[in-house]
């Protein structure tokens, strides 16, 4: 097979055909880079000096779960990445003296440093139980404030567009409105008993965030549409061993929600393009109404949560979903060796890849207690693998590889990496 450009590659495998060779994602998606917790755990900087990249920008933090958003163009290329990340401009936001920040334009989500990472802290819907209520709240105006794709974005994505072959994924930033955006104003706790103990409030306060999310994607996609391949939506339904809620609670509280935002990015992309969910955690039991509301490609897919091994999800779900990420960042990825991480790749290509609809990438954002010596292993064994026709299975599976190394009883020490 004739050598593909990057957005081809991607576009055959999310329509489940078999490209040249398994695409490869890194820093290509929110959730498939780097995160960088300073000021002691900076995996950024010791990456460049491994891989001798001279001359980089310092890193620019999100204070959305610390990843990297300007990870260097050459490390992008060193490691055959086929996708591209497009986030809208970054929201305004008001930074303390301590660090907090707080961000107006998201309904007043205050975040500061809580350990490792920053995380919100502080909820100001914490209290909020009548529609009455919500409808005093001072809500952020997207008709009277600034763009989140202003002409300088657009020109660039249009740019990126034409003159590279990167397969581009936008992210409007506000794609988990209604979802765990709830949470991040009210509190997890907050969130998840409204649905049962005050529904009607849930559904009040559900609404009014999706109808802003409608209007920023309307913003963001109505401009930088024509030009991406994919849009992102973020959701998190599951932990390591179960949903959030149940199956039924899903289907009413959350559903018909997500089901609206895909309905309305789709006005605004090409038909050609996906829209890709990025769910944590053991979600198995609602992929049929992932896909039944029109997701195409699945990430991060966890290989370690219960009931997410590649050999399931590729049986159940491998007709109709294209998975984008796989490789285990919470064992393997860390504590494994060059040589095992290598061997991983390898089996997980060889599950997920076989008619196409897989994209390899880290199964989330690459946390500061792995090497860089182990990232380079990894993403190379991708490339060195990936080559189709692919090389049958042999031996145990990707999970049952994992769990064979008893990786956990090896001694992790972030002070030393």
């Amino acid at each position: 097979m004739s050598e593909m450009t990057s957005r081809e590659r991607v576009y055959a495998a999310a329509n489940h055909q078999e490209p040249d060779r398994v695409p490869i994602c890194f820093s290509g998606h929110a959730a498939s880079g780097i995160t960088e917790c300073p000021p002691d755990y900076l995996l950024t900087s010791k990456l460049y000096e491994y891989l001798d990249i001279e001359g980089a920008d310092p890193p620019y933090i999100s204070p959305w779960m610390n990843i990297v958003v300007n990870v260097d163009e050459r490390v992008i290329q060193r490691f055959r990445s086929d996708m591209r990340f497009i986030p809208a401009f970054p929201p305004l936001w008001i930074e303390e003296p301590d660090g907090t920040k707080t961000w107006p334009w998201y309904m007043g989500m205050r975040i500061k440093k809580t350990g490792l990472y920053d995380d919100p802290f502080e909820f100001p819907m914490k209290d909020m139980t009548t529609e009455e209520e919500i409808a005093k709240y001072p809500w952020p105006d997207p008709a009277n404030t600034p763009s989140v794709a202003p002409p300088e974005l657009v020109d660039m994505v249009r740019n990126l567009h034409e003159e590279t072959d990167y397969f581009l994924v936008g992210d409007s930033t506000y794609d988990c409105w209604p979802f765990n955006g709830y949470a991040f104003v009210s509190g997890m706790d907050k969130w998840l008993i409204d649905m049962k103990l005050r529904p009607k409030f849930y559904h009040a306060m559900a609404e009014r965030m999706l109808e802003i999310t409608l209007q920023v994607d309307a913003d963001f996609y109505g401009k930088v549409g024509p030009y991406v391949d994919a849009a992102t939506i973020y959701d998190d339904l599951g932990t390591q061993e179960r949903l959030l809620m149940s199956p039924k609670d899903y289907r009413e509280f959350y559903k018909p929600y997500t089901a609206e935002i895909v309905k309305n990015i789709r006005k605004y992309i090409r038909p050609e393009a996906k829209i890709l969910l990025h769910s944590c955690g053991a979600v198995s039991e609602v992929i049929p109404d992932l896909i039944d509301i029109g997701v195409d490609i699945l990430n991060p897919v966890q290989p370690l949560a219960k009931n997410m091994e590649p050999e399931r999800l590729k049986r159940e779900f491998g007709k109709d979903l294209c998975f984008l990420g796989g490789f285990d960042i919470q064992q393997l990825l860390p504590l494994g060796s060059p040589e095992e991480i290598t061997e991983g790749a390898r089996k997980l290509i060889a599950q997920y890849g076989e008619g196409g609809g897989f994209v390899f990438a880290p199964s989330h954002n690459i946390e500061p207690d792995s090497a860089p010596e182990n990232i380079c292993a990894m993403f190379d064994a991708a490339h060195e693998f990936g080559r189709y026709p692919l090389a049958s299975l042999e031996g145990e599976t990707f999970v049952e590889y994992v769990r064979g190394l008893n990786l956990q009883d090896r001694e992790l020490s972030l002070k030393a990496l």
